[in-house]
């Protein structure tokens, strides 16, 4: 297996809860903290024992000597792109929150689902490819140009922090009789640097090849996506991506207990609560209050915190999330906040066809309407039988780590395609030409007529 050089750089990327790629306040500078005079923090006559002491604000002040970031550079149609991509990532998870038969801990990664569909994409026509574009949002943007975003993102996300670590990884996998289209294998492997495969589907070891690089991928956050290929299975095509970074400013481990969590039902559960009194980005609105917390060196890669008003609920802050509202609705704001928030680890494994049919991208699961003509030489009747994510974070006092795997599993309905039988014997009188293709223009033609 050819290893990607993309994936593993020591670097970052992704809010995978929110896929946002737009940074935590406008433009991408370090906050710029103003100096605060240092303050007496009043203490209570009969302090509890088991109460953390409060920082003081200017302890959390960003560090000097940072690692030097790179701004991700794209074009005014790509960052159109990432801005309706946004509206993407919102509505798949909604679609994701509103489909839950119990309310619990969810993580989703709405941009692996995104390249997926983009390497579907590459090889879709007709209404399949408009509905795929749509859904992204990516409108009537055509291959080269959805292509092209995807490429950017790979390629430039990695090296925005170094002091972040992030890996992109893309692999398409066909069984041993597909023949892939030219134009598609080098796309898969220019745009979305994807490993491509050829294996024996009715061999375990194919299964373990996949689950394996599954694993890899996501430094065993993820160690298995898929259970079985069934026979009709011809195509596997996934993304990984695992992110991890340290807090910019870190939770003190000492200050960390166990606190009640009042859940969505009223019922209560005791949870590791961390905490910090920082001088942090922090912003208000009728529906949720929210914060920022950079990663690394600060000004790249943050988590966003967004809490329901009183009154109010996790459904109520989901159903307002556009990316219109949030940018305009983001914290901006510097202020000194008495900060608590759980450390803990959340895993999710969701089943995506109907959510994407149901955003409006139903035929690529249709085995009488999918039109991926532009994968595969010898079969084209092929569909997408299962488009699936696991995901999963981990939130602790020293930072984050997250990763996410999507899979599309191509199935077919009929056998590889039969090409007509044809019988050529140059052994009587014929013509020949020589033609340069670009131009067209017939450099020499002759007959020949069998003397030597």
């Amino acid at each position: 297996m050819e290893v990607m050089k993309k994936g593993i750089l020591n670097v970052g990327m992704v809010l995978l809860a929110m896929g946002l790629l737009t940074a935590c306040s406008s433009g991408n500078d370090v906050v710029e903290v103003p100096d605060q005079p240092k303050q007496e923090q009043p203490k209570p006559d009969n302090p509890k024992e088991d109460e953390p002491e409060t920082p003081d604000p200017e302890d959390s002040m960003v560090v000097d000597m940072l690692p030097q970031t790179r701004a991700i550079q794209l074009t005014e149609e790509q960052r159109e792109f990432a801005k309706k991509n946004n509206d993407f990532t919102f509505n798949l998870y909604r679609a994701v929150n509103d489909a839950q038969q119990e309310r619990k801990s969810i993580v989703t990664s709405p941009l692996s689902v995104t390249y997926v569909m983009g390497m579907l994409n590459d090889g879709a026509a007709g209404k399949t490819e408009e509905e795929i574009t749509s859904v992204l949002g990516f409108g009537a943007g055509d291959k080269a140009a959805v292509n092209a975003y995807c490429q950017a993102l790979i390629q430039q996300a990695p090296l925005a922090d170094p002091s972040v670590t992030l890996q992109i990884a893309n692999i398409v996998a066909a069984d041993e009789d597909v023949v892939l289209e030219d134009t598609y294998k080098q796309n898969m492997s220019d745009y979305y640097e994807a490993d491509v495969a050829s294996l024996d589907f009715s061999e375990p070891a194919s299964l373990d090849y996949l689950n394996g690089w599954c694993n890899d991928k996501t430094e065993g956050m993820i160690p298995k996506i898929i259970d079985e290929l069934s026979p009709e299975a011809k195509l596997v095509l996934m993304n990984a991506i695992y992110f991890k970074a340290t807090w910019t400013e870190k939770f003190d481990e000492q200050d960390t207990k166990e606190e009640t969590f009042t859940k969505a039902d009223g019922t209560a559960a005791t949870v590791p609560m961390m905490y910090r009194n920082a001088l942090i980005q922090y912003g208000a609105n009728d529906v949720f209050s929210s914060v920022c917390l950079p990663f690394g060196s600060g000004d790249k890669y943050r988590m966003y915190v967004l809490l329901p008003s009183e009154g109010k609920s996790v459904d109520d802050v989901v159903n307002v999330l556009t990316n219109d509202f949030w940018e305009k609705n983001r914290p901006s704001g510097n202020a000194v906040v008495d900060l608590k928030l759980p450390r803990f680890k959340t895993n999710s494994d969701i089943r995506l066809n109907d959510l994407i049919s149901q955003l409006g991208a139903p035929s690529m699961f249709d085995s009488e309407k999918a039109d991926f003509a532009g994968i595969s030489k010898n079969y084209k009747d092929l569909y997408v039988s299962l488009l699936k994510q696991k995901a999963a974070i981990e939130v602790s006092e020293e930072g984050t780590k997250a990763s996410a795997v999507t899979v599309a599993m191509i199935d077919t309905t009929s056998g590889p395609m039969d090409y007509e039988k044809a019988t050529f014997h140059a052994d009587r009188p014929f013509v020949y030409l020589i033609q340069e293709w670009d131009t067209r223009a017939v450099f020499f033609i002759g007959t020949y007529e069998g003397d030597l």
